[in-house]
């Protein structure tokens, strides 16, 4: 196929999302290991003393999945244990970003991602909507604690990691919300997310993507390009240049 073939405006198109590093005013991240682990909590002891009691719930998670018990009862209570403890850390330290990406997480180890914001009209599940309600509400805050107060100015390893990974969870909530919204039987259960549609699910699932790929997560990044609503054109794009190449052909 010549470049010729396609517009302009399509050549941009299909560069720019299979190629994104070739934009014209790439967006990159400054990551400065000098800076504080963590935005709010300052003091090396605190911060080891959190991570330890973060650790503690994650524990009891790895135990749960390595124990021959995998019944539903078992996971739930492991789950309930967790939480428990990723509660007393918030409810304490409220602006400690880890805790609420790990609780989100959490949840989502839980409960899953589909038909958790959005559900079947038929089978709702109150629990599972409000976890997943809540994993949003944890993630973003998570997000707006760990980011620079400029979007110019450079984070630390440790803050860089928390975004890739907070970003990334809420690019998932997203996709599977969007997915699940293209079915005609299913509804919205979050009410603040309440006015959103299919479409507006996969595009935030894809920013989402496309920032949790900023901060180095790399499956983010192939999901970014998967979502991209500009993506979903170049198959069209494609075909229509296939099209005109093989009229010139038999021309």
């Amino acid at each position: 196929m010549k470049p010729s073939q396609l517009s302009a405006a399509d050549a941009k198109i299909l560069t720019q999302v299979f190629d994104p590093e070739s934009g014209p005013a790439k967006a990159e991240v400054l990551v400065d290991p000098s800076l504080p682990q963590d935005r709010h909590v300052t003091t090396p002891e605190l911060l080891a003393e959190l991570r330890g009691r973060e650790k503690a719930a994650i524990i009891m998670i790895e135990a749960h999945e390595t124990s021959k018990e995998h019944t539903p009862a078992a996971k739930d209570q492991a789950y309930r244990q967790a939480l428990s403890l990723l509660d007393e850390i918030v409810q304490q330290y409220p602006d400690y970003a880890s805790a609420r990406n790990n609780r989100a997480q959490l949840r989502r180890w839980r409960f899953g991602d589909r038909n958790t914001l959005c559900q079947r009209r038929t089978s709702r599940d109150l629990e599972r909507a409000e976890a997943a309600s809540s994993a949003v509400r944890d993630l973003q805050q998570a997000v707006s604690l760990a980011s620079p107060a400029r979007p110019q100015d450079a984070v630390s390893p440790a803050q860089g990691k928390l975004l890739a990974q907070a970003y990334t969870q809420l690019g998932a909530l997203y996709l599977a919300a969007s997915k699940d919204l293209a079915k005609s039987d299913f509804a919205i259960e979050d009410a603040e997310l309440a006015s959103w549609t299919h479409e507006r699910f996969e595009e935030e699932a894809s920013r989402s993507f496309y920032l949790g790929g900023l901060y180095g997560n790399e499956v983010a990044k192939a999901l970014a390009v998967h979502t991209n609503p500009h993506a979903k054109l170049c198959g069209g794009i494609v075909k229509e240049a296939m099209r005109k190449e093989f009229a010139q052909v038999l021309a």
